[in-house]
């Protein structure tokens, strides 16, 4: 039985990391300010701590927003430059083949 290519996914894998991931930022952006919403109506504090856990999951789901683009960001460099390469040495290899076969004066 074939192996599966583990280097690369399908559109529905790729897709479905995707939406996992924007399901966690969103739930890093909102679940601080519901729990400072909870708490302040606990403690009576109102809006201070509802302020503090939107500010505390904004910074935090920015940032991790941030990592996953320029991981990406990476990962489509790394695949642009394996595709160069590899155009450049199947370049070479025709160049070198059709120098080959052309007699010598």
């Amino acid at each position: 039985m074939p192996q599966p290519d583990r280097r690369t996914h399908s559109t529905l894998v790729e897709a479905h990391q995707w939406v996992s991931r924007l399901i966690t930022v969103s739930l890093e952006m909102a679940l601080p300010a519901f729990l400072g919403h909870w708490l302040d109506e606990k403690w009576n504090t109102s809006p201070w701590l509802t302020a503090v856990g939107a500010l505390l999951g904004f910074v935090c789901g920015m940032a991790h927003l941030l990592q996953m683009a320029k991981e990406a960001e990476r990962k489509e460099r790394k695949k642009r430059d394996q595709s160069t390469d590899q155009r450049n040495s199947n370049h070479g290899n025709d160049h070198q083949s059709a120098t080959d076969s052309q007699p010598e004066n």
